[in-house]
């Protein structure tokens, strides 16, 4: 069947786009056309066309804002899900002055963090100037040193294969460092997260400080994946990389940021196999000279051109 066929028997009446650039729904700017993509705008249009695929074989692929990604240039076959228009949020209040935060898949961590802050509500604030959606930053469990999404996450719904829909505590999911046990076929649908009422001026000086700090040490304006490898237990990927040689070093368009070598860079005109080389050239020289092998902390996706 095609994608076209399941958004019919879906009766699917939103936004969808055929041969859609990837490279327009990327952080890095890279990636082939999808078949097709759509953007379901509530859980149970999602869940619908979740189950219809599947069932009918065709492969699906969903997407929040692009980041953390490199779409190959073959671009993805089958139907591409744009999270971008499940982005509610909602305040709900418990019981001994807990709160929690409602936020759909496709809600931007920025929006996030900025609807805590304007509300006075702590917790969230390590999110601060980190990329992407609610929804990815689950699916990796994206953090920093001061916290990860497992530790704020109170209920995660996610939409299974069949297209069921089910709430899962963080604990049923599994999450470990930059990844969680939600099936490669499944997807986060919404999430709830604990906060607590807090000054709001407070929250504020919080996220300004972390946000001063990423823009100290990440580079800015620049066509990325956010952090491209994972930390290699007791190391930093960025210092390896630097002790293998690899600050600055070039393939085609696409380069190991100068700034933070964890970043690898889209210079302007660089294809997903030009960044793909190198992000083996830097694999290959840190295993040779300091017999550490580095793991993709980007999610690599399509077919070769």
């Amino acid at each position: 069947m095609r994608p076209e066929s399941v958004l019919k028997d879906a009766g699917f009446s939103g936004e969808c786009r055929l041969s859609e650039p990837m490279s327009k729904h990327t952080s890095l700017g890279i990636g082939g056309p999808a078949e097709a993509m759509a953007f379901p705008e509530s859980v149970e249009e999602l869940a619908r066309l979740t189950g219809l695929a599947n069932k009918n074989g065709v492969p699906v692929f969903y997407i929040g804002n692009g980041t953390n990604l490199l779409v190959l240039d073959g671009g993805i076959p089958g139907l591409v899900i744009n999270m971008k228009k499940l982005d509610w949020l909602e305040l709900q209040h418990g019981g001994s002055g807990t709160s929690q935060v409602h936020a759909g898949a496709g809600v931007m961590l920025p929006k996030l963090v900025s609807y805590c802050t304007e509300n006075g509500l702590t917790g969230l604030e390590f999110l601060a100037g980190i990329p992407g959606t609610v929804g990815g930053a689950i699916a990796m469990n994206a953090g920093t040193k001061e916290a990860e999404m497992k530790d704020v996450l109170t209920s995660v719904t996610v939409i299974g294969k069949d297209g069921a829909i089910e709430k899962n505590k963080p604990s049923e999911l599994k999450m470990e460092y930059r990844r969680t046990g939600i099936p490669a076929d499944s997807v986060v649908a919404d999430s709830s997260f604990a906060v607590l009422p807090w000054p709001k001026e407070e929250v504020k000086e919080k996220v300004a400080k972390n946000l001063r700090m990423r823009k100290a040490s990440q580079p800015a304006g620049v066509r990325s994946a956010g952090s491209t490898f994972k930390n290699p237990p007791g190391y930093s990927a960025w210092k390896l990389i630097d002790m293998a040689g690899m600050r600055g070093k070039q393939v085609g368009q696409a380069q190991v940021s100068t700034m933070h070598t964890n970043f690898l860079i889209n210079l302007g005109g660089a294809n997903a196999r030009d960044f793909k080389a190198l992000m083996d050239t830097v694999i290959k020289a840190v295993q040779d000279k300091l017999n550490i092998t580095l793991e993709p902390e980007i999610k690599i996706v399509g077919i070769e051109a």
